[in-house]
């Protein structure tokens, strides 16, 4: 993209751009930014294809000296990211440095709603500075904001440089420039269709063992990745932690949806559940069968509403999978504990003229609110609800009808999606694993076999736990059972998932412990803080707590209890420093390790 010209306006609204008298240097413009309290006058170089490349950047992408896998800071004078009613030319260059510069997700979704669909895609994948726009977005390790500039056309198979270095290194790669986790950023880009292999296998397969320091001792077919220098390799082994290199071992075996699945995804707004795959640790089997069935849903409309029979031990991924559906198709979701539930004026509200009936219940409000809308209901522990229950939801489960109990008025719920959550198929469902093992550490092919077989038994143990007849409310009504779309099974995890699981609670504590100290009373407070946690052999360390911790009655849980023992180490040991605490100290470098089985946690001299 070349600067403004003289005397037009700028993209981003706010700022007046005109030319003044050039400089002797035939690259460099003299640009008068005037802004309504200030005008000033400085040098800016112009960013075009054509003038840049005989400027010295560091680390340039296409230089011939080996890119440090930092890309360039921008900075010529630009506004912020304003729409403007004067409809000016889209702008990459102003559009990737307010990115860079700290604009959110929605700034970016609004400005590039301003502008025709075929000019945005003809711009997006534009260089700025000789690297990709999109390089920009992925280094602000933000999943929303990658999501919004995919959705727009941008590419995630993109390469940079004459080596042609993949998206997603750079992704891994950046947690060592910035100091965060960019797992998040690569999840989110392995299910917008980023190729894994394009990370030579030999980084993540297997990948429950730890990963040197320095990378895979060698690589089988080089030639298939010349970015993958001996430099390249070291970064990727010192960033590339245990959970990205299950995600990527992982999506190197999913089947790519194909471009019929995909179209109509994009037709009917739900391309975000072809994600829900790639964010889920373990449970393919699980998000196979939801993906299928809520695409042939949409497929063929119907009155009668998704239900969906979400059955395996606590901990084991039900309520995430329910979480991500929702946050991937931009639903809202309502989470029903069954628990405290018995009666149907506890759902959802007494009916006139009983006491309390213009109120409704939080169920019964937030269908009148998501009428013929799209939306999640999660009715969690479904197994300890009643018959009076059972009979409530009939109807709505039948037809997709519902009477708001506040108005008298029927509303139009065959959008909702409901997912009734249980644990009283569990036996049925250990019982199948321990006869089955593959479902848990199979192939993709034999695990859609035997889920399909594990579906039909859990039918059956639906029917002879819930009963058939105590659910009818007249003669030839079918029960609950026969309103059910699929029943979808939830399996232990395999002893790899169950380290990669404790690895996810250990980034969350890494996360936690690494925020600044704040000192302030009330919400703010921050207590312990500035503490950089190095998770070292972290294949080692996961599989150590996974050994000693995982159970399947409680999943994910049992693991969440083994990191607090690391937490509580972590503690201690911050409480031995002799300094006091204050805002704004010394970073504290901790490393937690393994040790024949034993966890170490130790400072770093």
């Amino acid at each position: 993209m070349s600067a403004a010209t003289a005397g037009h306006q700028s993209p981003l609204a706010g700022i007046s751009v005109t030319s003044s008298e050039p400089s002797n240097d035939p690259d460099e413009k003299i640009l008068s930014i005037e802004t309504a309290s200030e005008k000033q006058t400085l040098p800016c170089i112009d960013p075009s294809p054509s003038k840049d490349t005989d400027i010295a950047f560091p680390a340039r992408a296409e230089s011939d000296q080996e890119w440090d896998f930092i890309i360039p800071t921008l900075d010529r004078p630009v506004a912020r990211l304003l729409r403007d009613e004067t409809n000016p030319p889209f702008n990459l260059h102003d559009l990737v440095q307010n990115i860079q510069e700290g604009a959110d997700a929605r700034d970016v979704y609004n400005y590039l709603a301003d502008y025709d669909d075929a000019v945005i895609k003809r711009e997006i994948n534009g260089d700025i500075m000789g690297f990709p726009a999109i390089f920009y977005v992925v280094a602000r390790n933000d999943e929303e904001m990658l999501r919004v500039w995919v959705t727009h056309g941008g590419d995630v198979g993109v390469v940079c440089g004459k080596d042609k270095i993949p998206l997603i290194a750079f992704a891994i790669t950046h947690s060592e420039m910035i100091q965060e986790d960019t797992t998040f950023v690569l999840t989110t880009l392995l299910g917008l269709g980023a190729d894994p292999e394009t990370i030579p296998k030999e980084f993540y397969t297997p990948y429950n063992i730890d990963l040197p320091v320095d990378g895979p001792e060698a690589i089988a077919d080089i030639s298939d990745t010349p970015w993958c220098t001996i430099s390249a390799r070291k970064r990727l082994g010192r960033t590339l932690n245990l959970s990205q290199r299950y995600f990527l071992w992982k999506a190197s075996k999913l089947r790519r949806p194909n471009s019929r699945k995909r179209q109509v995804a994009v037709r009917k707004n739900a391309e975000g559940v072809l994600e829900v795959p790639y964010f889920l640790i373990g449970q393919t089997t699980a998000s196979d069968r939801v993906l299928r069935r809520l695409l042939n849903h949409i497929l063929i409309p119907s009155t009668r509403p998704l239900v969906l029979v979400f059955a395996g031990p606590s901990g084991h991924g039900k309520t995430e999978l329910a979480r991500h559906l929702g946050h991937l198709l931009s639903l809202d979701l309502e989470v029903v504990d069954c628990t405290i539930v018995s009666r149907e004026l506890e759902l959802f509200g007494p009916r006139p003229p009983y006491v309390g009936a213009e109120n409704g219940s939080p169920l019964n409000n937030f269908l009148a609110k998501h009428a013929d809308q799209r939306c999640i209901v999660f009715l969690d522990e479904f197994e300890k609800t009643t018959k009076e229950i059972h009979k409530a939801l009939l109807l709505p489960f039948d037809n997709g009808e519902y009477q708001d109990r506040r108005k008298v008025a029927k509303i139009n719920c065959s959008k909702t999606i409901w997912i009734l959550a249980t644990n009283a198929l569990d036996a049925e469902i250990v019982s199948f694993c321990d006869r089955n093992e593959d479902i848990i550490i199979g192939d993709e092919l034999v695990k859609e076999e035997l889920g399909k077989q594990l579906s039909k038994e859990l039918k059956k143990g639906f029917i002879s736990h819930f009963g058939v007849n105590r659910l009818m409310t007249r003669p030839n009504q079918p029960p609950i059972t026969g309103r059910i779309s699929e029943f979808i099974p939830f399996v232990p995890f395999s002893p790899g998932e169950q380290a990669v699981v404790a690895h996810k609670f250990l980034r969350e504590l890494s996360r936690y412990v690494r925020e600044p100290i704040n000192l302030s009373d009330g919400r703010n407070e921050h207590i312990i803080g500035n503490v950089k946690l190095q998770i070292k052999h972290d294949a080692s360390v996961c599989n150590s707590l996974a050994a000693a911790e995982y159970s399947r009655d409680l999943g994910a849980r049992s693991l969440s209890g083994a990191v607090k023992i690391v937490e509580g180490m972590v503690a201690e040991l911050y409480l031995e420093q002799n300094e006091e605490i204050a805002e704004g100290g010394k970073v504290l470098d901790v490393v937690v390790d393994a040790h024949a089985g034993e966890i170490l946690v130790e400072l770093v001299h």
